[in-house]
């Protein structure tokens, strides 16, 4: 079995650890120069990039979700904003993307497809 961890920038770390908490993910592990959170069985990580521009930021990830219309009518319900992705199928079924507070995207699909 092999599993791959995202690992992206933040301005603030304190911040995305708030941001991401908010959306139900669980701290890991935080120190003043790593964050590592978890979400169901996927984990993200993050390292202090004070330097970052939101507007410029290209990093982003995909997580596979077992229920992701639900996951995104409870984000949507606490305020987010969850639009839709029109991305090629070639790269899988994106439901919706949420924006980081970094500018990063989160991608949101179903986990039984491929």
């Amino acid at each position: 079995m092999a599993t791959s961890v995202p690992i992206l920038p933040s301005a603030d770390l304190e911040r995305t650890r708030a941001f991401y908490c908010f959306l139900g993910f669980t701290v890991v592990d935080a120190a003043d120069e790593y964050l590592r959170l978890r979400f169901d069985d996927a984990e993200v990580h993050f390292y202090p990039a004070p330097e970052i521009d939101p507007a410029e930021n290209p990093s982003g990830w995909y997580l596979r979700v077992e229920e992701p219309e639900e996951l995104r009518e409870k984000w949507q319900n606490d305020g987010l904003d969850c639009p839709d992705v029109p991305i090629p199928t070639v790269f899988g079924p994106t439901l919706f993307a949420v924006a980081d507070p970094d500018g990063a995207l989160l991608r949101v699909g179903p986990a039984n497809r491929l």
